[in-house]
């Protein structure tokens, strides 16, 4: 069985009109929404994180790679992907790796765990994801063949401290 969380990037700046989207800071709320996923995912195995090379998505992964102490691969291809270009970075992941948390963006994300799930849910700023999967090798992801087994906000962790 493989595990595959998605998490959304948290809430960004948007104050600086000059700098390009790909730039974009994390705003106050999502430096906060970022620590309450990071504290709510503490002791979880999670083997790799794939974020997308946006500036807030890599502010939003740094804390939780901290708190799981495992590696963090920076991919390009997930600024921007659509449900095709997900399931490619998903089936491209390495053989010896069970647990994969994906930090990315709307609406890649969401649509990417409809697809796989069957199920829409919502996927605000930093929301959380988890899907579990029947597979042995990550080349055999298909759409419809995962369970959402789990999601969750940082406004519902609020006070869960």
């Amino acid at each position: 069985m493989l595990t595959l969380h998605l998490l959304r990037h948290a809430k960004s700046d948007w104050s600086d009109e000059t700098l390009a989207d790909h730039d974009r800071p994390l705003n106050r709320r999502g430096k906060r929404a970022r620590k309450a996923i990071a504290r709510h995912v503490a002791g979880w195995p999670v083997d790799l994180v794939v974020c997308s090379t946006a500036t807030r998505a890599q502010a939003t992964a740094e804390p939780i790679v901290e708190t799981l102490g495992c590696p963090l691969r920076r991919e390009r291809a997930l600024y921007g992907a659509d449900v095709d270009e997900l399931f490619d970075v998903v089936r491209a992941l390495p053989t010896d790796v069970a647990t994969v948390m994906i930090v990315g963006h709307n609406p890649g994300i969401e649509d990417f765990s409809a697809t796989l799930c069957g199920r829409t849910v919502r996927y605000p700023t930093a929301a959380l994801g988890t899907v579990e999967l029947p597979n042995e090798r990550w080349t055999d992801v298909a759409p419809m063949s995962g369970t959402l087994v789990a999601h969750v906000t940082p406004a519902e962790l609020e006070g869960s401290d």
